[in-house]
């Protein structure tokens, strides 16, 4: 029980660092927050440190049209809860759902899925960067994801806009950690995560999963969805080049 409470402070003291190093050396930080479960510690540590009720670091939320019904309301909770308000950013030309049933169906995701996610994902996320003059974009990407985060930094450049600065102040911690941090310190969770579900982000292809072991956590994810290569789909394609 030591050796774990230490742990969890150290990673607490090095990730509260590295938010501090982005927020007070760039100008416009940004989290795109997802809302799982690694992202609500991040939400709580910028709560710790002030940035969200001041403004310093503004929060940024995708809505694909496509997730969990109770993701909103949680956000709305979140906001109440760190004293922020969330700039949300959704698919182009789209101002609600129906417009984008109307103009693209209920089942674009099924009939290329790489469509989907340039449409639902990728633009609105670069739009939102864009938008909110982005110097340093914070996330949660962790090294325990997969094999294609296997060797992250806490501090990277993204290939987006012909370089952005990248900080993953969680990229040593493990899913573990995240979930004993969050008990530790009363971090409020999203409520899909007490159902098994390992993503909170689109309901259409997440499924509840045996997903604590190592490495596992985003095994619920785009179930069934392949590239148009015939390869397993494992990343939505905001974090990759291209």
């Amino acid at each position: 029980e030591k050796a774990k409470a230490d742990r969890l402070a150290h990673l607490e003291a090095q990730s509260l660092e590295a938010l501090t190093l982005a927020a007070e050396n760039y100008e416009k930080a940004v989290f795109p927050n997802a809302m799982i479960v690694g992202d609500c510690v991040i939400t709580h540590l910028l709560g710790k440190l002030g940035y969200l009720e001041s403004g310093k670091v503004k929060i940024m939320v995708v809505d694909t049209y496509h997730l969990f019904d109770s993701t909103m309301p949680f956000l709305e909770s979140l906001e109440a809860k760190y004293k922020f308000k969330a700039e949300i950013f959704g698919p182009a030309d789209c101002e609600d759902k129906d417009v984008y049933l109307k103009k693209f169906g209920d089942k674009l995701w099924v009939a290329d899925v790489e469509q989907y996610d340039k449409v639902c994902k990728v633009e609105p996320f670069q739009r939102g960067l864009k938008t909110l003059e982005t110097d340093v974009m914070i996330n949660g990407r962790r090294r325990d994801h997969g094999a294609e985060r296997a060797y992250i930094d806490i501090a990277e450049v993204a290939p987006i806009g012909g370089g952005l600065a990248k900080l993953n102040p969680l990229a040593y911690w493990t899913l573990e950690d995240c979930f004993d941090y969050a008990a530790a310190n009363g971090v409020p969770l999203h409520p899909t995560v007490a159902l098994g579900y390992p993503s909170q982000g689109d309901y259409k292809d997440t499924v509840p999963a045996i997903w604590l072991d190592y490495g596992n956590e985003r095994k619920g994810r785009f179930v069934g969805l392949v590239n148009k290569d015939g390869s397993a789909k494992t990343e939505c394609g905001i974090h990759v080049a291209g």
